[in-house]
């Protein structure tokens, strides 16, 4: 799954991360190590005693108590990241004056190892990030905790000790222990067995040619090739059906029933279980149809098949994307990926991690409905495994067509992916499928909806909006309505959800999306005009004296929104801005951070150089705006 391209560089994944921004505009003496290293001893200190009420004390908590509550209890041992009781393992912090950094004038951040602890399993270490506010003279607060890594690591760690703690019948079916075995025989003749497919009591075997890593966490979002490989599948009766000479070998039955798909190079093809080559692998993309004659449509560059009902192949056809679009499987309906994903259950061969394998047909990948591949809660094994999907929603009931002309035409589709263990519930993100007639192309990208420190939720408010425009013979600006979190001036307001604006280009016949860091994306690419003015925004402001929140919708940009838009641009370039409260605002955008050596990089105190033409002509654009509403702001404080 695509990672998100957050605003706000430390946003998080995990349900019990939580993020306290403060804003102040005080002129305070600069945080000093030996004092933030004292405060975050004390704070230790709390915790190894148990003090759960003195240990929230140290945290400038807003409206988060509850979910601190939670990661209290775990850091000092109270009860695990579900909320049980019975822990597992402990925690313990350890706290070095090396291990804070000294941000700004009023922020030091910590990264603080935590060992995580158990009888007869080696010690692991993770991390705990914290960022600490000095509230005044000598006075810290914690105002932001980054505990993703901890909640997986944890996760991770628990399934070791109640492995450790479990005999193997407790834990495996009888099928995953026999394919174990008959792993370990068929590693005489080649150097991995990776896989194991269980499907009518019978079990296949993924193996591989090659030197292959499973231990990282990156391979096609699971593992890592460390050197040059080849995969082939093994039957029940321990014969070659597929030779170990290609690159991926999918599910089987992922995309018809009784064949399985494989790559080499871009090319796709099938076999059957037999070992029959039933598509010949030079194939660029395979579409299952449903239709009286035909299987799928196949696509080798610009050329158009049909694959026939009795498995033979047309010759070239004049077909058009737009005419085959709608009877694409998966495309037309709402469905839950979780029933196709175990149809045929393939789990890792390894003891601790107890996914159950899902490598999706090549096709819903290639248009971003599913990641290349991704774990599902797997049924035959007895142990609880976290980071794995419980369910995967694909939402197309209602989808809406945005953008139509006579040459594209674009759907939006709602993904949901539900998870287990130390996640937030669920992610939600967008799907945009375009028909390019002039290319006669489908392309498919998908599309973050939470930008909010926390992440994670779906957004449903007045402004959700799905649009697409083509801005120029090669670019394309999509609006989908969005979770924000886009601070003012006016430390009680924020954006709180409207459009984000994502800009993608074709390249190599691929939809691209363009970098952009700036919550108005459209100031970085486009010449602005009056349309952008108008617009659907949701502005919330906070309560006084515990009174609720107050939103409205506004659909027109305030004064508020265009300076916050102006210096924005600014902030792009690290500029340093003079005004506390913009220092504070913008803090945390990626481009103050040294990508290179790490930590914080000293402002710009110019970056008019730096300024593209796009860029001079919107500021110029924004302060003229801003002068029609009486605002004198002519440059970035």
């Amino acid at each position: 799954m695509k990672a998100k391209p957050v605003f706000i560089i430390f946003g998080v994944l995990v349900v019990i991360t939580c993020a306290f921004l403060f804003f102040s505009g005080r002129f305070l003496s600069r945080p000093k190590t030996n004092e933030v290293y004292a405060f975050l001893q004390q704070f230790n200190d709390q915790l190894k005693k148990g003090n759960t009420d003195s240990v929230l004390s140290y945290f400038e908590v807003n409206k988060k108590a509850g979910v601190l509550r939670r990661l209290v209890n775990v850091l000092s041992n109270k009860a695990d990241f579900k909320g049980a009781k019975e822990v597992l393992l402990s925690l313990s912090l350890t706290i070095e004056p090396e291990d804070i950094h000294i941000m700004n004038n009023e922020i030091a951040s910590a990264t603080l190892p935590v060992y995580l602890i158990a009888d007869s399993i080696p010690t692991k270490v993770s991390v705990l990030k914290l960022k600490v506010h000095k509230t005044s003279g000598h006075t810290y607060k914690i105002v932001h905790v980054d505990a993703n890594k901890l909640a997986i690591d944890y996760a991770t760690f628990v399934t070791l000790v109640k492995a450790k703690q479990l005999k193997d019948d407790a834990i495996y079916d009888p099928m995953t222990l026999a394919a174990f075995k008959t792993a370990e025989q068929l590693k005489g003749k080649y150097d991995s067995v990776v896989w194991f497919a269980h499907m009518d009591k019978k079990t296949w075997f993924y193996v591989v040619k090659g030197k292959w890593d499973m231990s990282q966490d990156i391979f096609r979002y699971k593992d890592t090739v460390t050197e040059p490989y080849k995969m082939g599948l093994v039957g029940p009766d321990l014969k070659e059906i597929i030779p170990a000479e290609y690159d991926l070998i999918h599910n089987i039955s992922g995309t018809f029933p009784g064949l399985v798909e494989v790559e080499k190079g871009d090319k796709k093809g099938f076999f059957d279980l037999q070992g029959k080559i039933v598509i010949p692998v030079n194939y660029d993309q395979v579409f299952p149809i449903d239709d009286d004659a035909n299987l799928a449509v196949l696509r080798n560059g610009d050329d158009y098949f049909y694959l026939k009902k009795d498995m033979t192949i047309s010759e070239k056809t004049d077909i058009k994307v737009a005419d085959f679009f709608p009877k694409i499987r998966k495309i037309s309906s709402a469905y839950n990926l979780s029933d196709n994903a175990l149809s045929v259950i393939t789990e890792y061969n390894s003891r601790t991690d107890h996914g159950a394998i899902y490598v999706p047909p090549s096709y819903l990948a290639d248009l971003n409905i599913i990641a290349k591949e991704e774990d599902f809660k797997n049924p035959l094994r007895k142990v609880e495994f976290e980071e794995v999907s419980a369910g995967y929603d694909v939402d197309l009931s209602n989808s809406k067509s945005g953008g139509e002309t006579n040459w594209l035409q674009a759907s939006f589709y709602s993904i949901r992916d539900y998870f287990l263990g130390g996640r937030s519930e669920f992610y939600d993100k967008r799907n945009m499928l375009v028909i390019d007639k002039k290319r006669n192309r489908i392309f498919g990208q998908d599309f973050t909806t939470d930008y909010s420190p926390d992440g994670g939720d779906s957004y449903s408010g007045k402004c959700n909006i799905d649009n697409i425009r083509q801005v120029n013979d090669s670019l394309y600006e999509v609006k989908i309505g969005s979770i924000l979190y886009v601070q003012l001036y006016d430390s009680t307001k924020y954006i709180a959800g409207g459009p984000y604006y994502h800009y993608l280009v074709v390249r190599n016949n691929k939809m691209v999306e363009l970098p952009d860091n700036r919550n108005f994306g459209f100031t970085k690419y486009v010449k602005l005009d009056d349309s952008y003015m108008n617009g659907c925004y949701q502005v919330q402001t906070s309560g006084t004296d515990g009174a609720p929140d107050d939103v409205k919708t506004v659909n027109q940009l305030t004064p508020e929104m265009l300076r916050y838009m102006k210096n924005e641009i600014y902030a792009d370039y690290a500029y340093k801005f003079k005004d506390k409260r913009w220092q504070s605002v913008f803090e945390d955008v990626s481009s103050y951070y040294d990508r290179q050596h790490g930590g914080v990089k000293e402002g710009n105190e110019n970056v008019n150089d730096s300024l593209t033409v796009i860029d001079k002509y919107n500021i110029n654009w924004i302060v003229q705006k801003l002068k029609e509403t009486q605002s004198t702001t002519l440059a970035a404080k």
